[in-house]
C-alpha cells in the first residue's frame, strides 16, 4: 500500500538546556498500517531554542539550546506533523563560597569565589550572583566578590543566585605594623640559613604585597629550584632531568638578568647557595659532577671542584665560616671544602638523596635511617664523626630520602621520618619527643614553635614537647610543597597552584597569590616563587 499519513512521537516535550531527547516519525498507509523506508525531513522553528541532531530518517535528536518554545516539524511528501518542545534552564541547586572562613586586615581586600551548581550537580557560569555583607560598616563586597575590610570584627558575606545562597565568615584583623629591623641575613641556602629553619625575623604587612616582577627562566616543562638571594641579587637554577640546565642571576629590584651559566644537557643542577659575594652550585650526573663557585656580581669563576655522584640530586650547599658543606658521594655522604674549592674531608653516611646538612657551632649534622632514624654529628673542621643519636622506636627502609635536618633554638634537631615528627635532644643524646600522624615535608621552627604538615593540616606545636597549639587546614585538597616559610606573624605555604599567607595569631589565610612552587623570602623584601613552568615570580612584601 502507498504511504498516505505521518505522525510524530511524542506529541509534546520538555527539556532543560543542555539536555537532549528523541522524536520518532511514523508513516502509515490508508489502512493505518506502518510503512517503513519512507524519507522524512526535519526542521526546528527556532534553532536557538532547540536544535535537531540527525540520527536517521525516522528518528532525530532534539538538543535544548536556550530557554523558550520551539516546534520540531517532520515532513514527507505532502504529509506533515510536528511536536512542541519547551526548553527550560536547569534551576540552581546550590551556591558554594570558597573559602568559608577567611581573614583580612582592615584597609585591605580579599576575593571570595562563589560556585553555582545546578540541580543536576553541574557547575554553571551563566547565572547572576548577588553579593551582600551582613555588616557594611565592617566590610563591603562588590559584584565580583571582592571584599573590602574597613574595621576589626566579623562580617558575614552572602552570595546568592535564584534563591540559593551560601555564607562565608570574614574575620577582620587589625593591620600589622611592618618591622624588618631584625631581618638582615641573606636567604643564603636551603630554607634560608645553615640551620634550615625557614624563619625570617620580620613582621610583614600583607596590605603592601604586590607583584614586583616575573621572569621566564626556562621553557615550560623545566621547573625551578628554590632560589637564593643576597647582595641585591637573586640566584636561581633549573630543575630538569637532562635538558636545560642553567644558573641565572637577576637584579633583585627589577628582575633583569645580570649573568647566567649554561651547563648544557647534563643530568642535573642543584639549588644555589650564596655567601660573602660568592654563589655556589653543584652540578650532577655520574662521573661528571662538580661543586662550582662564581663571583656573584660578575659571574667570574672562583673554582670548580669535582665530587662523586651517582645520578643523585641534593639541596643547596651550606657556606659557613669560609667553608662549604654539601651532600654527595657515589653511595651517599658529606663533603667539606675550603673557600678555594679544595676538598677537606668526606664522610660516608649512607645513600640518601634530596637533603643538605645543617651546620652550627663547628658541627655538621645529617640524617640517615638504614636501621632507624639516626642523627650523625661531624666535626666541621675534620669531618670526623663525633656523635650519633638513634631513635629506638621507629624503623625505616634503606635508600629512602633522609630529609634535611632542622636545628631549633633549644639544642634540638627536628625532622619528619616515617610520617612522624621527631625532636632529638642534642645535649641529652636522646629522642626528646615524637608525634605520630601523617607528617610529611620539611618542618620549620621559630619562637619555640614547630610548624609541620600533618595530612591535610599544618600543625603548630611546642618545640619543647611537641604539644599541639593550633592547626590550619588549607582550603584546597592538593598536597602542599615540602617546605614552608615562617615570619614573626605569618606562615607561607604553597600547594603549587596557590601561595598562602596564614596569620599566626588568627590561624586564618590573610593573603593568596595564584601561583605556587619553591618559596624563598629575601631581606630585600621579595617573596620568590620558583614555579614548575620555569617562571620566577617576585612578590614585593616590604
Amino acid at each position: 500500500m502507498a504511504f498516505v499519513g505521518l505522525v510524530v512521537v511524542p506529541d509534546s516535550g520538555r527539556l532543560f538546556v543542555g539536555q537532549s531527547g528523541t522524536v520518532t516519525a511514523q508513516t502509515f498507509d490508508r489502512d493505518h498500517h506502518l510503512v517503513t523506508g519512507v524519507g522524512v525531513s526535519w526542521a526546528s522553528s527556532d534553532t536557538a531554542v532547540a536544535q535537531i541532531v540527525p540520527y536517521g530518517d525516522a528518528v532525530v535528536g532534539v538538543l535544548g539550546k536556550g530557554p523558550g518554545t520551539a516546534t520540531i516539524r517532520a515532513s514527507s511528501g505532502s504529509a506533515h506533523a510536528s511536536v512542541s518542545f519547551k526548553i527550560r534552564v536547569i534551576p540552581v541547586g546550590s551556591v558554594q563560597l570558597v573559602p568559608d572562613t577567611s581573614a583580612a586586615y582592615a584597609g585591605t581586600s580579599r576575593t571570595l569565589t562563589a560556585t553555582v551548581i545546578d540541580t543536576f550537580g553541574t557547575t554553571v557560569t551563566d547565572r547572576p550572583i548577588t553579593w551582600t555583607s551582613s555588616s557594611p560598616t565592617l566590610a563591603t563586597v562588590d559584584e565580583n566578590g571582592v571584599v573590602s575590610a574597613h574595621a576589626a570584627g566579623t562580617a558575614r558575606i552572602v552570595a546568592s543566585s535564584e534563591g540559593k545562597a551560601d555564607t562565608a565568615a570574614l574575620v577582620i584583623l587589625v593591620r600589622p605594623t611592618a618591622d624588618w629591623t631584625a631581618a638582615t641575613d641573606d636567604w643564603g641556602t636551603y630554607q634560608g640559613n645553615a640551620a634550615h629553619t625557614g624563619y625570617v625575623p620580620a613582621v610583614l604587612d600583607p596590605g603592601v604585597f604586590t607583584l614586583r616582577w616575573q621572569r621566564s627562566i626556562a621553557s615550560a616543562g623545566f621547573g625551578l629550584n628554590q632560589a637564593a638571594a643576597g647582595g641585591g641579587r637573586v640566584y636561581v637554577s633549573t630543575n630538569a632531568y637532562f635538558g636545560t640546565q642553567l644558573l641565572v642571576v637577576l637584579n633583585a629590584g627589577t628582575g633583569a638578568q645580570i649573568w647566567h651559566q649554561d651547563f648544557g644537557g647534563i643530568h642535573s643542577v642543584d639549588p644555589p647557595a650564596f655567601a660573602d659575594g660568592v654563589v655556589y652550585v653543584a652540578t650532577g650526573g655520574h662521573e661528571d659532577s662538580f661543586l662550582r663557585a662564581y663571583d656573584a656580581a660578575t659571574g667570574g669563576q672562583v673554582f670548580t671542584a669535582p665530587y662523586e655522584n651517582q645520578w643523585s640530586r641534593w639541596q643547596a650547599p651550606v657556606a659557613s665560616g669560609g667553608k662549604i658543606y654539601m651532600a654527595g658521594g657515589y653511595y651517599g655522604g658529606l663533603y667539606g671544602f675550603d673557600g678555594a674549592g679544595a676538598q677537606q674531608w668526606f664522610n660516608q653516611i649512607g645513600q640518601y638523596e634530596g637533603f643538605t646538612p645543617a651546620v652550627s657551632n663547628g658541627r655538621v649534622y645529617a640524617l640517615t635511617g638504614e636501621v632507624a632514624p639516626q642523627v650523625l654529628v661531624m666535626d666541621a673542621a675534620s669531618g670526623a664523626r663525633v656523635d650519633s643519636l638513634t631513635d629506638p622506636v621507629l624503623a625505616t627502609a634503606s635508600y629512602a630520602v633522609g630529609g634535611t635536618p632542622v636545628l631549633g633554638a633549644a639544642h634540638d634537631l627536628l625532622t619528619v621520618q616515617n610520617n612522624t615528627l621527631l625532636s632529638f635532644d642534642l645535649q641529652g643524646r636522646t629522642t626528646a619527643w615524637r608525634v605520630g600522624g601523617s607528617f610529611v615535608g620539611q618542618p620549620s621552627v621559630t619562637d619555640a614553635v614547630v610548624y609541620a604538615q600533618n595530612g591535610l593540616d599544618v600543625d603548630a606545636r611546642r618545640e619543647s614537647d611537641g604539644g599541639l597549639l593550633w592547626t590550619w587546614r588549607r582550603p584546597a585538597q592538593a598536597a602542599l610543597w615540602p617546605a614552608m616559610i615562617v615570619t614573626r606573624n605569618l606562615l607561607f605555604a604553597t600547594d603549587g597552584a596557590q601561595t598562602y599567607a596564614v596569620d599566626l595569631a588568627a590561624h586564618l589565610v590573610v593573603w593568596t597569590y595564584p601561583a605556587g612552587g619553591e618559596l624563598s623570602l629575601s631581606a630585600d623584601g621579595l617573596l620568590l616563587i620558583g614555579q614548575t613552568n620555569g617562571t620566577l615570580t617576585a612578590i614585593g612584601v616590604k
